[in-house]
């Protein structure tokens, strides 16, 4: 038995430096669409850029600053920064990416490259030769 797996032609490669960011992906015929989870954040807190086929994603944010004589007693969020880097290779059109972001979700719409999606080849016929055809040609030998 074949298993089949829809992840392997995206050929991702991550490098988290730090904590990375989780994301999701989903494929359909047209269309690569990743859901990145960045609670937390603002939309002018992320970077985003594509260069050859590598996606790569920041976010910076800083936390509060408390006033002094406050004491923290516990502090689990995170501050600072996390990235995450995919390499989408040349089955996408990174030059076509739109991005929205909502309740500290990103989602990035990717559409697949003409190139990938799969096409009809068509295939020419030639016409065949008649049978009075075929038979002046051999009486003419």
């Amino acid at each position: 038995m074949l298993r089949f797996d829809p992840f392997r032609e995206l050929a991702w490669r991550t490098l988290p430096v730090g904590p990375h960011v989780p994301f999701d992906a989903e494929r359909s015929e047209d269309k690569l669409v990743l859901r990145f989870d960045l609670p937390g954040f603002s939309a002018e807190d992320i970077e985003m850029t594509v260069d050859r086929g590598v996606l790569q994603l920041t976010a910076e944010r800083t936390l509060d600053h408390h006033d002094e004589g406050v004491t923290v007693l516990r502090r689990e969020r995170i501050g600072g920064r996390v990235s995450r880097r995919l390499s989408l290779g040349d089955r996408y059109d990174t030059g076509r990416v739109e991005a929205s972001f909502d309740n500290g979700v990103l989602t990035l719409s990717v559409p697949v490259a003409e190139t990938a999606k799969p096409r009809r080849i068509e295939i020419a016929s030639t016409p065949a030769i008649e049978t009075t055809e075929a038979a002046e040609v051999s009486e003419a030998a």
